[in-house]
């Protein structure tokens, strides 16, 4: 299995990035790991806007996956999407996929993973 990255593991591996971040908002376990909510994440799985696929274009060797995600390298994935009020929530000097958008996408998905994170969601959400 691979090695999953804490809090500041992941905050090394973000700021790393050769990404102005205006131009991406953390996905998924990355954003619960920095909220606290979640121990540790496998990976860092960011959104970015069409600018900044460009910036990781230059300055990365991308491969495009068969589903229209993006491998950036072995720890760090990405998926273009259009940068809306909605999706995102500041978080420091982050900005993390809404904690109600998360929610959505784990309700409707069928893996074990991810219904087991439905519970520490809900508990956050209540708690804020």
């Amino acid at each position: 299995m691979e090695k999953r990255m804490n809090k500041e593991e992941l905050v090394k591996l973000i700021e790393s990035l050769k990404l102005d971040k205006n131009e991406y908002w953390i996905l998924s376990s990355g954003a619960l790991v920095l909220r606290g909510i979640y121990p540790d994440a496998g990976d860092l799985d960011i959104a970015v806007t069409e600018k900044g696929l460009k910036e990781l274009k230059d300055n990365y060797n991308l491969k495009k996956k068969e589903n229209g995600w993006y491998i950036v390298n072995d720890k760090i994935e990405c998926v273009l999407d259009t940068k809306e009020a909605w999706k995102i929530e500041k978080y420091g000097e982050y900005n993390l996929q809404s904690i109600e958008k998360y929610y959505e996408f784990l309700k409707g998905s069928t893996r074990e993973k991810d219904k087991a994170r439905i519970p520490l969601i809900e508990e956050y959400m209540k708690n804020r």
